[in-house]
């Protein structure tokens, strides 16, 4: 009799183990989605510039293809457009940790260093007196990333190899 009962006790907490792996929370988790529905909800969101949505679209997708550039790309870029920068370094090196010579990556990582390094130099310039000389290197500086930034970058002519 006591064999059986302790019998009953383990199959009960079994079931009632296996009855909790199937209760369902009222959110979504990023597994509910398909992937490929979700790169399209990521990318709608992205064209019409809601950012909030394709943030959390292409994080969850960071999260389920985590060895893939373009999430961690947009990501970037989502963070870039909503001026994170710290957010948008963080995801660029994601997609070289994948892609090394990604050169789009590569590209925008510059971009947001470049800006990172502007503001900076208008910490300075908070800071410094108004003819003092930091503060005129300070506004050099600026004046100079700002017009790079800005910049229509055509490329370098290549160089004619002698044969």
């Amino acid at each position: 009799m006591r064999t059986n009962i302790v019998f009953l006790v383990i199959i009960l907490l079994h079931l009632a183990g296996c009855n909790q792996q199937n209760v369902k929370s009222d959110k979504p988790s990023p597994s509910d989605t398909n992937i490929a529905e979700l790169e399209v909800m990521a990318r709608e969101a992205y064209q019409n510039e809601d950012w909030e949505t394709s943030e959390e679209a292409y994080k969850n997708l960071t999260i389920q293809t985590p060895y893939e550039v373009e999430p961690w790309f947009r990501l970037g870029n989502i963070y870039a457009q909503t001026n994170r920068l710290e957010g948008a370094v963080a995801a660029y090196q994601e997609a070289l940790l994948i892609e090394p010579e990604n050169t789009k990556v590569l590209h925008n990582l510059g971009v947001i260093q470049l800006r990172m390094a502007a503001n900076t130099f208008l910490e300075i310039r908070q800071h410094t007196e108004e003819n003092g000389p930091m503060r005129l290197r300070a506004n050099h500086a600026v004046y100079s990333i700002t017009n790079l930034i800005n910049a229509n970058f055509q490329p370098e002519p290549e160089p004619e190899h002698e044969e």
